[in-house]
């Protein structure tokens, strides 16, 4: 095996272990939004989130992590689309809200 060799091999699995860390952080984000949903009497739409930045950001320990904002979209009755977002560090929930909405 040459170095040439286990470099790719490395990058190979750096990848996998990034997508594998953003795909867990995603799942996360869609988990928060529908519990911000549910507890707000709202419904999200499309089951989903879609990543709005990332960044980087020293925790409280003063590791560097992964800053994700996530936007979705929930709506009151159906009629109108409101936009939600969730933030995490890491893979903790930094911070989450609902924009305002008009309730009927």
């Amino acid at each position: 095996m040459t170095l040439s060799d286990l470099l790719w091999m490395v990058l190979f699995a750096s990848l996998i272990a990034y997508w594998l860390n953003a795909m867990r952080a995603k799942e996360l984000a869609r988990h928060e939004a529908k519990r911000l949903c549910q507890q707000s009497n709202v419904l999200i739409l499309d089951d989903t989130v879609s990543l709005k930045k990332i960044g980087f950001k020293r925790n409280s320990l003063g590791q560097m992590s992964f800053l994700r904002a996530y936007d979705f979209e929930f709506t009151l009755d159906g009629e109108f689309r409101y936009k939600g977002e969730v933030s995490l560090l890491g893979q903790k929930v930094l911070d989450s809200h609902l924009d305002a909405y008009r309730v009927s």
